[in-house]
């Protein structure tokens, strides 16, 4: 099995000169790329959709480059960069295209981003793309533009009066947009309007999926159709069911084919890109499941290794075998028609980490088959959030990713769990966050919660005491005392030591949620670990608790642009790991600072991950399952060779040590024999 490198790449076909062309070939052979993805009236030299005629010079420059890459052994694919459009940029519509542009939830109107349900722009699309499957491409990708939100400079979308009236229909009764769309984000329960939006957006995607697919097949029945994805929240809101459409989208006898979003285009600090990579790419490869084909989104904008080095870029090579993934699309190079710049040097960089990339694909990561705490999403769950003022859209996205970042920065072994109105579960380690437990019946969030450890955030404490369920919690009364109230100041810890440090302390000041203060009936098993504090050292009230013994509970919400940057402390992953320790065990990394940890359900094989520029001089593993092997079989890299080592495992307390150091932004796989 070979790991894919699909280079995206932009030709002009008004400037392309032989020497580009020769430049690219001598660029596949040295990068071993397997797939160049050609770009199609892309970014720079986008200017707006194209006409038959128009398009058909794009496919005319491709084809001789296709039939030459075919000779090395190199399939060619092809990146149409519009779908709707990404962004009005000064263009309008050809008349001869015809079809109409969205409406904005404000009543803007788009000059050249299409109406996501008119029958003109789907009978368009549909033409395009097969016009598009006349040469055979390997694969035919579907941009991310395919969505209801994020263009700019408009909103979230679609109210047209031909939307409107697809509205009225449903409702039975006549309403104006603004009038439609306060109803859609009015506080408190979700109204009708709500659901006859996202049924409506949900449906239509998929509907426009199946036409293409079709469209496409009729005239290439090899090849596939394949999309790219965004923020998995964000999709939320325009209601994403992943599974129908991406089965829209494959047909029959074709695989579900992504790209997730890697979250850095510019190089960031590896360790916001660990949160960030589990906030997005992980959420995003847990909605498509283990049968689908991930090839992630690898883009150094705007390009040069003035904006990504080549060993970040590298890493993040790597870390793509954290979703399972069969390849990667790599945007390494300009949308202008620049073509190959050798002085970056990347052709090296993606030769040497490839023979890893292969290695790490023999035995892939089965993202449905992982061990850990099990952090709970739901794709349904714009459906039923609740909303506090209803003045902006935002209101709508799920809070769900916050515990996905912080216990993979914390060192916990995590699975993502995709779940719905259904799914029930027993005997599991489970992490709720925001607003979910409102898709679930009050049985469902009594059964949930009874039959397994769960660790709770304040929201989610907040839906229990909405349903009239807080006697699952024993709470008394319940108060949110707002974040820079002049009332809580810090966290305190009393009677415990983390890292030495006694009755330590975590802010509630800065970067943090408002604060749910809680007071438990008496004569109940509720052990409190932490109170939180004003400046003057008085006590607030109860902070961080375990109830009955297997619920955790740290009761913040989110702040509306830190998240929980607050709690990303040694404190909090000391408090966290004695918290569950004390109930029984689980998984993680012990002193191995913004290391990551992934663990197959069978205990057998780990992957390890450091997402810092520090290096760790020891793998210790605390395991929830007893050891038995002695040895360990390491796989890793040292430059363009893949080492096989053995280790020996020591046994301390209740750790596992390794005697190996985890270098610096070093991904290895680990074996325990």
């Amino acid at each position: 099995m070979r790991f894919t490198y699909t280079l995206r790449y932009m030709l002009d076909p008004k400037t392309n000169t032989a020497e580009k062309n020769q430049q690219l070939f001598t660029f596949v052979k040295k990068a071993q790329i397997d797939d160049v993805a050609f770009f199609i009236n892309g970014e720079e030299l986008n200017h707006s959709h194209l006409t038959k005629e128009e398009t058909q010079k794009w496919l005319d420059a491709i084809q001789p480059l296709q039939k030459k890459l075919a000779e090395y052994g190199v399939s060619t694919s092809l990146n149409p960069w519009t779908t709707i459009m990404h962004s009005d940029r000064g263009y309008q519509v050809n008349p001869e295209i015809g079809f109409h542009t969205f409406v904005d939830l404000n009543g803007q109107q788009a000059n050249d981003m299409a109406c996501p349900a008119d029958p003109a722009w789907r009978k368009y699309l549909a033409e395009i793309y097969a016009q598009y499957a006349s040469i055979h491409p390997k694969r035919l990708w579907l941009e991310d533009d395919f969505r209801h939100y994020n263009h700019s400079p408009l909103e979230l979308m679609c109210f047209c009066d031909y939307h409107m009236h697809l509205y009225e229909e449903k409702l039975g009764q006549k309403e104006n947009r603004s009038e439609f769309v306060k109803k859609m984000l009015q506080p408190g329960r979700p109204t009708q309007e709500r659901q006859v939006y996202l049924e409506q957006a949900r449906n239509e995607m998929i509907e426009t999926e199946h036409e293409l697919e079709q469209a496409v097949h009729r005239v290439s029945p090899e090849t596939d159709l394949a999309q790219m994805t965004s923020y998995p929240d964000w999709h939320a809101l325009e209601a994403r069911d992943w599974n129908k459409l991406f089965s829209a989208q494959a047909g029959q006898g074709h695989p579900q084919i992504a790209r997730p979003h890697l979250p850095a285009y510019n190089e960031t600090s590896p360790i916001q890109y660990g949160r960030a990579f589990e906030e997005y790419t992980r959420i995003t490869a847990a909605f498509l499941g283990e049968k689908a084909q991930l090839f992630p989104e690898l883009e150094n904008y705007m390009y040069s290794p003035l904006v990504k080095s080549l060993s970040f870029t590298g890493f993040q090579l790597t870390t793509a075998a954290l979703i399972g993934s069969q390849g990667i699309l790599l945007n390494l190079f300009d949308m202008m028609g620049n073509g190959i710049n050798e002085t970056w040097h990347y052709a090296e960089m993606l030769a040497k980490n490839k023979p890893f990339l292969n290695q790490l694909l023999q035995n892939r990561l089965p993202i449905d088959h992982l061990g850990g705490i099990k952090i709970l999403v739901d794709q349904d769950s714009s459906y039923s959030i609740h909303t506090r003022l209803g003045d902006k859209i935002t209101e709508l996205l799920p809070h769900e990713k916050n515990w996905a970042s912080l216990l993979g920065a914390l060192g916990f072994a995590t699975t993502i769990l995709p779940v719905n109105s259904k799914t029930s579960l027993q005997q599991e380690i489970l992490a709720i966050s925001g607003q979910l437990l409102r898709n679930f019946s009050n049985d469902k969030i009594t059964e949930l919660i009874e039959n397994n450890l769960v660790l709770l955030d304040g929201e989610s404490v907040q839906v229990l005491l909405d349903r009239g369920l807080n006697n699952l919690l024993h709470i008394k009364r319940a108060q949110w005392l707002p974040c820079h109230s002049g009332q809580q100041s810090f966290e305190q810890a009393d009677q415990h030591i983390v890292d030495g440090v006694k009755n330590p302390r975590i802010t509630m000041l800065q970067h943090t949620g408002n604060y749910l203060k809680l007071e438990y009936d008496n004569g109940h098993d509720v052990k409190t670990w932490s109170k939180a504090v004003s400046a003057l050292d008085q006590e607030l009230g109860n902070f961080m608790a375990i109830i009955d013994q297997h619920i955790l509970v740290l009761p913040m919400d989110q702040d509306p642009r830190f998240g929980w940057e607050s709690q990303f402390t040694t404190y909090k992953q000391g408090l966290l790991q004695q918290m569950l320790d004390s109930i029984q065990p689980v998984d993680y990394l012990d002193h191995m600072p913004n290391c990551k940890l992934m663990l197959q359900n069978d205990g057998k094989v780990l992957w390890l991950a450091n997402f810092s520029l520090d290096y760790c001089p020891q793998i210790r593993l605390h395991l929830s399952q007893h050891i038995s092997a002695k040895d360990a079989l390491i796989v890793r890299r040292n430059g363009s060779k893949v080492i096989k080592q053995r280790a020996h495992i020591f046994k301390e307390n209740n750790l596992a040590l390794i005697d190996e150091q985890l270098q610096p932004l070093e991904v290895m796989q680990v074996f325990l024999k």
